[in-house]
């Protein structure tokens, strides 16, 4: 897919506000958003993972399946059977009480919003269950036709969940032996036995799955390409590993190698893609998830990009870590098989080449016209920072990332010589006074030098847009503030509110300098 010369926003889901939302950002609260994005001529909004995730868990990355969505992310206003049971009137008054806390909170309360939310959905659920899947009507039979068409990664992931459910969310090696194995005839039982709670999991991905074509469509209206973000691995506790268990191996822990900033690099705790065994049906279940990136999204951000060249593994082998494939030749060869079956999907690619890459794995990306990225803040050679002017025509430049301090952060923690390095290269800040206050002219500065660079993609959080210091996640960490950033006013306001519809006429005026 052939983008041209744009840029965008990133921004997650879970970030939007409304007046009719559950305290997290929802697929009600997006057409504000769009049309905030139209006010500031952005035509690209790259997002973070709406896969399921774990029970409890608030990462985005913490995926419960490669395939379908978040049911958070479902707007119950929109659903059917929650207006009919009296909408959020129909909550009990602390459950009400709870929902307005929610709702006001300045960040997501996670501890209000899931149970509140899933009992909303449970709720709605059983009244379909009662009102329509009982008789057939034409909504059922519209259901039964989406589960149908989906049966390929749907069944699997509805029963997985049930279970899970029911074995209060134990890791599925930890289930009694007989259910451990997928296509064992016990999990055929305990499917039978548990068959509304699998209806239940299948009609949150119906649902949302409407509420996310009529997205779509709105986005198309707006001209905005939807970029979505795929996770390198799913988690351990995951229908993918699960029901893969040969192609999602668990004998190993995946991580990185030792580099500058760790000395004995990371484990991550999650499973590896066993690379071998995928090629003996053609790799058929990472095309599978490349065809169901291409029914969701106009482009994919793959993440981890070194991962489908060589993963580090730590095993009882080499606790300490190996790559697989060990030889480099093995490892070029299979990025390049990989990242050509991914260009199949359809989808525009993006490819995540963060951290400590080979200059091999950069070039390879390159040969086959895959954007990398250009932090701009990293785009240096010892303390000269590199032209953002001459960066690749094919890249994605950006000023930040959903990882990394915010634009504003970083400025006014930079050494006096640092800001007159940047300062020295782009051009947009020679009329600025170089001080350690983020002032407007250095704010419109920095946004235009990256706005204006060479790169055919240009993506700018939008913390950074509008100059804030609201960060959505600090590795390393383990609080509250990880995942939970939220904007300050409703999207349907965004074009309205002072702040915003400023900060929208000025990147309009940037982006339109910048021949975007």
């Amino acid at each position: 897919m052939k983008t041209g010369r744009i840029s965008g926003v990133l921004l997650p889901l879970f970030s939007l506000r409304s007046r009719t939302d559950f305290g997290i950002g929802d697929f009600g609260a997006i057409g504000g958003f769009l049309d905030w994005l139209r006010d500031g001529r952005q035509r690209l909004w790259m997002m973070l993972p709406l896969l399921p995730t774990a029970p409890g868990d608030t990462s985005p990355y913490a995926t419960r399946s490669a395939f379908g969505l978040n049911p958070l992310f479902i707007h119950l206003d929109e659903v059917p059977e929650f207006a009919e049971a009296g909408g959020v009137g129909g909550l009990s008054g602390e459950d009400r009480k709870k929902l307005d806390e929610a709702r006001a909170a300045p960040r997501i309360r996670y501890d209000l919003v899931m149970p509140l939310k899933m009992a909303a959905l449970r709720r709605a659920f059983e009244r379909f269950q009662e009102r329509e899947w009982a008789k057939g009507s034409e909504r059922a039979r519209a259901m039964q036709a989406y589960v149908a068409a989906e049966k390929a990664w749907l069944e699997s992931y509805a029963v997985f969940c049930a279970i899970s459910d029911d074995q209060r969310h134990l890791g599925w090696w930890d289930w009694p032996e007989p259910l451990r194995d997928a296509k064992s005839a016990a999990v055929a039982k305990e499917r039978e036995r548990l068959g509304k709670d699998v209806l239940f999991h299948q009609w949150c991905q119906w649902v949302a799955e409407q509420q996310w074509e009529r997205v779509r469509a709105q986005a198309k209206a707006r001209g905005v390409f939807l970029c979505g973000d795929e996770p390198f691995i799913v988690g351990q506790n995951s229908a993918d590993a699960w029901a893969n268990p040969t192609l999602l191996r668990r004998d190993a822990r995946l991580g990185v190698p030792p580099d500058a900033f760790s000395a004995d690099g990371q484990d991550w705790g999650l499973p590896y893609f066993d690379f071998a065994a995928m090629e003996k049906d053609g790799y058929a279940w990472l095309k599978f998830r490349g065809r169901n990136a291409a029914e969701y999204y106009d482009l994919r951000r793959v993440d981890h990009a070194v991962g489908y060249f060589r993963q580090w593994i730590r095993d009882a082998k080499a606790p300490k870590g190996r790559f697989v494939p060990a030889e480099e030749p093995v490892q070029k060869a299979l990025g390049q098989k990989l990242f050509k079956l991914f260009l199949e999907s359809g989808t525009g690619i993006v490819a995540e080449d963060l951290g400590v890459i080979p200059d091999w794995v950069r070039a390879t990306l390159n040969e086959l016209e895959l954007p990398g990225y250009k932090v701009m803040r990293w785009e240096r050679d010892e303390k000269v920072y590199r032209d953002p002017k001459k960066y690749p025509k094919v890249s994605l430049a950006t000023t930040g990332t959903h990882d990394t301090e915010t634009m504003k952060e970083w400025w006014e923690s930079a050494p006096s010589g640092e800001r007159a390095q940047v300062a020295e290269v782009f051009k947009e800040l020679e009329n600025a006074t170089l001080t350690p206050a983020f002032t407007e002219t250095i704010h419109h500065g920095l946004l235009g030098a990256a706005l204006n660079c060479a790169s055919d993609l240009c993506v700018l959080p939008y913390q950074d847009v509008l100059g804030s210091a609201d960060r959505i996640n600090l590795p390393g960490s383990m609080t509250a503030a990880n995942w939970s950033y939220r904007l300050d006013v409703p999207s349907e306001q965004l074009t309205t509110a002072e702040h915003t519809a400023y900060a929208a006429k000025v990147l309009a005026a940037l982006t339109q300098a910048g021949k975007r």
